[in-house]
């Protein structure tokens, strides 16, 4: 804590740490304060006193950082550092008639010895943290602000996803119902095939945020069993083949041999399949076909791999483009940029919840493959 000036310190640098905007405080063995600096008195509103450690609490005004209680003298970094102790940083508040409000201190003390490791009196050096605490508040409660929001924002979405569900499968199942009607005209017949495939597009965004959601919240539990991979390839091609061929594309399976078997969920299996053939029937350039290979992979597993001949993705999006809200776009130009989407990261989560993993290769000669690995089937 500051003190008065002492002729014995008069040999000090005064000039040197009174330009500092620390305070530093120094005192003899005793605990007498005998050099205090300007920045000192001025952090702690008044100059240096004789007064002993227990008076400086009712002097200075010195209380822990709960501004109240008084700060025990016994814990003064000063006091400490004269048992020999080193102090860092030890946080105090200050208040008295010439700081008002208050001003919080972060305190460091060092003992001071002689030659022969003596205690001669020890340093102390503070300063001012009101600011930084005061920010610090502000961001604590900017944060907790936010949370509130995003817990709000989470709820919301619960919200719309699950009321778009029942909607919606009620606009699939009168469509259905309309398909089944021999009076439908040819040309209404396509469009409500039309609409059923939007709708059926519209129910996987759906049923893949509502995965999310329970992946988020540690409740996505997968119902693996085995599955001959066969039938399941032959639904999705069944599934995303109309699409390719009204985008001028084709859809090809490769290397399917009759025995191959996979653990998997099949709902999840299909989904995360049916997701990356739609995103290359997107993005593969017309008049190409989009190849879907299955075969073995490493140490008994099934992989999947998801070629097409569009523009590739650099290296340092391979990565990226799984995360949540992002996506690469890929253009007739061969062009590659950031956007933003939630259907790769649906694969990535549940091929993982699988017990597999998804990960982006070059394609051969050119182009892009998405890769799944998963558990062979037993």
């Amino acid at each position: 804590m500051p003190g008065s000036r002492r002729p014995e310190y008069s040999d000090l640098p005064r000039t040197l740490l009174d330009s500092l905007g620390e305070g530093v405080t120094i005192a003899n063995a005793e605990g007498r304060i005998v050099f205090s600096n300007e920045a000192a008195d001025r952090i702690l509103g008044m100059g240096a006193t004789d007064r002993p450690p227990e008076e400086w609490a009712t002097h200075y005004g010195v209380f822990l950082p709960d501004g109240t209680t008084p700060f025990p003298v016994d814990a003064y970094p000063l006091v400490r550092a004269l048992r020999g102790e080193d102090t860092d940083d030890v946080e105090m508040f200050v208040r008295n008639p010439s700081v008002p409000n208050g001003v919080r201190i972060a305190v460091t003390g060092r003992p001071r010895r002689d030659g022969q490791g003596v205690i001669t009196g020890a340093t102390v050096v503070f300063r001012d943290v009101t600011a930084l605490r005061h920010a610090q508040a502000q961001l604590v409660e900017s944060n907790e602000a936010l949370r509130r929001a995003d817990r709000l924002k989470d709820d919301l979405t619960a919200f719309v996803i699950h009321d778009l569900n029942g909607p919606l499968s009620g606009i699939l199942a009168l469509t259905e119902l309309l398909l089944l009607d021999d009076s439908v005209s040819e040309e209404i017949y396509e469009h409500l095939v039309d609409i059923r495939g939007q709708g059926q597009s519209l129910q996987a965004i759906v049923r893949n945020l509502l995965d999310l959601r329970m992946a988020e919240d540690g409740v996505l539990r997968p119902e693996t069993e085995v599955l001959k991979v066969g039938p399941l390839i032959a639904e999705i091609h069944d599934t995303v083949r109309p699409r390719a061929l009204l985008a001028a594309k084709t859809v090809e399976v490769e290397g399917l041999g009759p025995d191959f078997r996979v653990r998997a969920d099949s709902d999840l299996l299909w989904r995360t399949l049916h997701n990356l053939l739609d995103n290359s029937i997107r993005y593969a350039p017309k008049g190409t076909a989009i190849r879907l290979h299955v075969g073995p992979g490493k140490n008994g597993t099934v992989r999947f791999r998801i070629c097409d001949e569009g523009p590739g993705v650099p290296e340092d999006m391979r990565e990226r483009v799984f995360e949540k809200y992002a996506r690469v776009e890929r253009d007739d130009d061969g062009r590659v940029r950031e956007s933003r989407g939630l259907g790769l990261r649906f694969c990535r989560v549940a091929t993982e919840a699988q017990g597999g993993r998804i990960w982006v290769e070059d394609g051969a000669p050119g182009g892009v493959c998405f890769c799944i690995e998963l558990p062979g089937g037993e």
